[in-house]
């Protein structure tokens, strides 16, 4: 299960990136590390990002990379 599969209002924890080096790298100065817990906050329409929320943060991230990141749903 990656993020794109998450609904909005959904949390997840990461559980691996499946991404080459620099962009496991700029996931990783993101916040976006194996064990950290997000939030989908919304999908925007027409394939565009996805909006999380990790600790007090939010980014945008595209579709593509979302697809890379492993994730865990929390109840």
């Amino acid at each position: 299960m990656t993020i794109n599969d998450m609904k909005p209002g959904q949390s997840a924890r990461i559980l691996k990136l499946n991404r080459g080096l620099q962009a496991g790298r700029r996931l990783f100065e993101m916040g976006l590390v194996p064990g950290a817990r997000v939030k989908l906050v919304s999908r925007h329409p027409f394939k565009g990002p996805v909006l999380l929320q990790i600790a007090n943060t939010q980014i945008a991230l595209g579709r593509k990379m979302a697809n890379s990141v492993e994730i865990e749903i929390q109840e």
